[in-house]
């Protein structure tokens, strides 16, 4: 019996609103001979697996404080594991100090009691974070509430982030990504890194990492001022957002909508991208067919960037 125990990390989410911030990732657990049974307690206590009070791989301040389990019907002894993750509340919590899930080498030995905790809000005067850590505020301007407008008090009020993947077409993989995602000349950034995956100039389909972003904000006062922000759709970040690299993100656009006389709820929409929102393309003749070298196999592959333009992100909340 060789338990397999996958992440699909197109699932992996990360919330956070007003004053909690919350986690969960999803798990395939099966084992690879399909002639074994695999019970719900053997997925849930697989030894290499995760375990109660484990720190989240990217947020090491919240901790798996409760799960969810059940079979799958498209195969039989495969299970989908739900884990979530929090900040201890309670110093009995998962990973709090006293902690009592520590050592715990049984998931299911114990009645799991834990709820998750409440979280130090995202903004307002809290410790900022370290290299390791997300706790209160960010340390980053954007996040703070804009005094442009006197009228106007903004509040913000959500962030979540969804994981996914691109398939794009490729013909290297590998390949370094230009820094900033920057193509440099018109003809793009040529490819002189990575493996050739391509058939004779036809691409192959690869999945880009992406990850969807959303931050939502009220705003008080007698009127809703744009500050022409819209016409920032479609660029990226000129400087670090989030934690995320200069270039990697763009700014797909904005919602507005008037819930009182004095109050709008606003929400922004982000894209991640691991290409920095980059793709690979041949080079082409004047008449745009693929154009070889000398040898007649050889193809020069460039990276291009259809979002040029770069802009502040600092009318996100």
């Amino acid at each position: 019996m060789t338990i397999q125990y996958k992440e699909l990390i197109e699932s992996r989410t990360i919330s956070r609103d007003a004053d909690s911030f919350t986690a969960s990732r999803t798990f395939l657990v099966y084992d690879d001979d399909d002639t074994q049974s695999l019970t719900a307690s053997q997925a849930v206590n697989f030894s290499e697996g995760v375990a109660f009070s484990m720190s989240h791989p990217e947020i090491i301040s919240i901790f798996a404080d409760s799960f969810s389990i059940s079979p799958l019907s498209e195969r039989a002894f495969t299970y989908s594991l739900v884990w979530n993750y929090s900040k201890p509340e309670d110093p009995t919590d998962a990973g709090g100090d006293d902690d009592q899930h520590d050592d715990e080498d049984d998931n299911t030995s114990t009645d799991p009691t834990d709820e998750g905790g409440e979280l130090d809000p995202p903004t307002g005067g809290e410790e900022l974070q370290d290299s390791g850590t997300v706790q209160g505020d960010d340390g980053v301007s954007e996040d703070e509430p804009s005094a442009d407008d006197a009228e106007t008090e903004r509040t913000f009020t959500g962030y979540s982030l969804t994981t996914g993947l691109a398939l794009v077409d490729g013909y290297v993989a590998g390949a370094t990504i230009p820094a900033n995602g920057s193509q440099g000349g018109a003809s793009g950034s040529l490819i002189s890194t990575g493996t050739i995956v391509h058939v004779g100039g036809a691409p192959v389909t690869v999945p880009v990492p992406t990850t969807e972003i959303s931050i939502s904000e009220s705003v008080s006062g007698s009127y809703f001022y744009l500050n022409d922000v819209q016409l920032k759709a479609g660029k990226r970040n000129i400087n670090s957002f989030l934690g995320f690299d200069a270039g990697s993100v763009i700014f797909k656009g904005m919602s507005v909508q008037r819930q009182a006389v004095d109050q709008w709820d606003v929400s922004y929409t982000f894209a991640w991208d691991a290409w920095s929102h980059m793709r690979q393309v041949p080079k082409r003749d004047s008449e745009g067919n693929i154009e070889y070298e000398a040898d007649g196999t050889t193809l020069k592959i460039f990276f291009k960037q259809p979002f040029e333009d770069y802009t502040s992100f600092s009318f996100a909340p």
